[in-house]
């Protein structure tokens, strides 16, 4: 028997076959001239009373056993011998794209016949000519759905069955025929309705293209046959994934999950992979799809077109794709955050119809989603049938992020820096990959022969995205440990809390504590002192110390007049704070965290309901937030008990304010030799933010001066800012500098 070797070897059989056809056709249809006729170069533009009588006479003519009847039965021993043809062929590893849609797509004979004679269309031109005279009207050089009525059908029963076929809601309208092409016009039939195929079918059939250019902005098609990545971490996750494909697999009993039986109906795998970014839920579903030996069509959600016809238009193409490559359809949420009780309203119904339409033809369906934030099973385009099954794909623990950190990294970096970066950063994968070489880059851009410390507390700045600057200030950290005056007690406690930070992982991880307490595993502090006490500065020099962001909340974003807002802005702020790690420091904290009161009227209930809601997410939060009071008797009790941390900001005093002014002095400033700062500490009463403001304010005055900063400038820079705090200030008071 013979062999195809590639898909034209098929195609030309396949040709071959429909040119036969339309010859018998045309012979027949030539057999009943009658004279005075219209001659065949003027048909379809001059009709007359005989060309009416013989349209009656081809309408006789389908009831009638004639050479029509022959062909068919020549075409069905023609088909069964292709069919073996086929087998053969594809047994020995031959590509016959024609053979492969109407197994994907489930094309019933008819259906495929008809998909034969629009090809033929757009393989040879010499065909327009043909449909022109068949269709009787020159401007109709194309395939009819007359034309396919005549010619395609085995019995005059299948006439009247085939025209179902046609409809919009069949397989081929849906994915075969061009979907926008021309209504049929006022004053012609539905017969006449010329038949086109979508681009995507000729592309496939010819070969010509891997994956639809319309959508390839939206998608990405990766072969089953590539490997992927190697999955180093999560892998009972994996293999907890494919058992429940497999089982569900296993229900229907065979692999071609036809669903000829329409009283059996089958639930489809629908798995959500939720967790942050870079955490390797892609990853997930490659792997799933190479064991499954399937390609992983994967849809971008968020890049889907805004208008809905154009929506639903690119959804048709999606579905179409995953069902000629057989695969894995997986639709990913990007980064673009939404609030989890917001889900996918604008989305959802469309992407549940194609849904529905991609279950109802794929030969072995399987329904990925992929989000940061867990949705409920109403947030999900669920078609019916549909078997859900939700899994997390966390952060990996310290040990396996040094083994990530190693593979990253040049086999002769410092395993005791890279153990550090572990145990500090609480990256996913992707990120420490991004962090590794932005860092390389940084370093060889600072002429290290490694990354340093620096250089990686750079690096990871790079790596989280987020929104935090919408409701909060980023703040510069420019402050160490030696700007920081403050008595031993406070300094200590300081300190204590960065050391619980960097052990975190050690305590909660390593030895086990984690498991004893499911929440309050965050670092939570609370700063309380006068104003001017350096709590904001304190704020900088911690975060600067773990290498975090700090964000200043500005409270005007987030506090709203509205019912629920202010909730919603605290659970987005919160959120976003989590997932990139950055430090949250909310100044002026007792207007958020004060006292709940007894409730009067409507405005004290919903107060309090905000300062609940703080209270849980306080608790709950797993990053770092500090808050600054200046009244620590306004805090309710709850939230004192909640902190983990509480540093108390004295009042300096005068050894204290003379480190202060010392420290605020810059190298590079013109000092006058008279300066004495022990005098100026001793005489005012005044915290660290009124000495700044002190000597600023003395150094703009003897730039006036183009002269050195002296004992005149300070005394009266100290003068104006006493005036400011409403002191009474007298003279005697600054002798011999007066």
């Amino acid at each position: 028997m013979r062999f195809y070797e590639t898909g034209f070897d098929y195609l030309r059989d396949e040709l071959a076959l429909l040119e036969q056809g339309l010859r018998v056709l045309l012979a027949d249809f030539e057999s009943k001239e009658i004279d005075g006729q219209t001659p065949m170069s003027m048909r379809g533009l001059v009709v007359n009373a005989i060309d009416i009588e013989r349209s009656f006479l081809g309408n006789e003519s389908l009831q009638e056993e004639d050479a029509l009847a022959s062909f068919r039965q020549f075409r069905l021993e023609a088909e069964r011998q292709f069919s073996h043809q086929i087998h053969d062929s594809v047994s020995e590893g031959a590509r016959l794209p024609f053979a492969y849609l109407s197994w994907t797509l489930r094309l019933s004979t008819w259906e495929k016949r008809c998909v034969m004679l629009c090809l033929a269309a757009e393989l040879d031109s010499r065909y327009e000519s043909w449909f022109g005279y068949l269709n009787d009207d020159v401007t109709l050089r194309v395939p009819t759905a007359e034309l396919a009525l005549r010619l395609l059908g085995d019995s005059k029963e299948e006439f009247y069955h085939a025209r179902s076929l046609l409809a919009g809601y069949s397989t081929l309208g849906r994915f075969v025929l061009r979907s926008g092409r021309a209504a049929v016009p006022a004053e012609r039939s539905m017969l006449k309705q010329p038949l086109r195929m979508d681009a995507r079918i000729i592309s496939f059939l010819l070969d010509t293209e891997k994956l639809d250019s319309r959508i390839e902005d939206v998608c990405t098609l990766y072969d089953g046959a590539r490997s992927a990545p190697e999955l180093a971490f999560n892998c009972e996750l994996q293999d907890m994934l494919l058992q429940i494909v497999q089982r569900e697999r296993s229900f229907k009993g065979d692999k071609s999950f036809t669903q000829d039986d329409e009283n059996e109906q089958y639930e489809i795998p629908f798995i959500q992979l939720s967790g942050p970014s870079g955490a390797g839920k892609k990853l997930h579903a490659r792997h799933l799809a190479q064991s499954l030996e399937q390609p992983l069509l994967l849809v971008k959600l968020d890049k889907l077109a805004k208008d809905e016809d154009a929506m639903a238009e690119q959804l048709i193409n999606i579905v179409r794709e995953s069902l000629l490559s057989v695969a894995v359809l997986c639709f990913d949420e990007g980064e673009g955050e939404r609030s989890a009780s917001e889900g996918w309203p604008h989305q959802q119904e469309r992407v549940r119809k194609a849904l529905a339409n991609y279950i109802e033809l794929a030969r072995l369906p399987v329904v990925l989603w992929l989000t940061r934030v867990e949705r409920r099973a109403s947030q999900l385009p669920l078609p019916a049938f549909s078997a859900l099954t939700s899994h997390t794909v966390h952060v990996p623990n310290a040990e396996v992020r040094l083994q990530l950190w190693q593979r990253c990294s040049d086999e002769r970096a410092d395993r005791s820096l890279l153990s550090h970066l572990a145990d500090k950063y609480a990256f996913t994968a992707g990120q420490i990959e991004g962090m590794s070489k932005q860092a390389d880059r940084l370093a060889y851009h600072n002429k290290h022969e490694f990354p340093t410390l620096d250089d990686y507390a750079h690096a990871s700045r790079t790596q989280v995205q987020h929104r935090l600057s919408e409701l909060a200030e980023k703040q510069r950290l420019v402050r160490r440990w030696d700007d920081l005056i403050l008595p031993e007690e406070p300094l200590e406690l300081l300190k204590d809390a960065c050391s619980r930070h960097k052990h975190s992982e050690t305590v909660f991880n390593r030895w086990g504590f984690g498991h004893k307490l499911p929440y309050g595993r965050g670092l939570s502090m609370l700063f309380a002192g006068p104003p001017g006490t350096g709590k904001t500065m304190a704020a900088e020099v911690v975060a600067g110390e773990m290498g975090l962001e700090l964000y200043r909340i500005d409270l005007s974003r987030v506090v709203s007049k509205y019912i629920g807002e202010t909730e919603k802005n605290l659970r987005e702020l919160f959120a976003e704070a989590e997932s990139s790690g950055a430090v949250l420091f909310f100044d002026e904290g007792d207007s958020l965290f004060g006292k709940r009161t007894e409730v009067k009227d409507s405005n004290d209930r919903f107060a309090n309901m905000e300062a609940s809601y703080l209270l849980q997410r306080i608790e709950s939060f797993e990053g770092i937030s500090i808050l600054a009071t200046n009244l620590l008797q306004n805090m309710d009790e709850a939230f004192l008990r909640r902190m983990q941390v509480i540093v108390n900001f004295p009042f300096p005093d005068a050894a204290h304010r003379e480190q202060i002014f010392r420290s605020l002095l810059p190298k590079d400033a013109p000092l006058d030799p008279d300066l004495d700062l022990s005098f100026l500490a001793a005489r005012i009463d005044a915290s660290g933010g009124h000495i700044k403001n002190i000597v600023l304010s003395a150094a703009f005055m003897a730039a006036s001066e183009q002269a050195t900063i002296g004992m005149r400038h300070m005394v009266r820079a100290t003068r104006q800012e006493l005036h400011k705090m409403g002191k009474i200030v007298v003279k005697e008071s600054f002798e011999p500098y007066n």
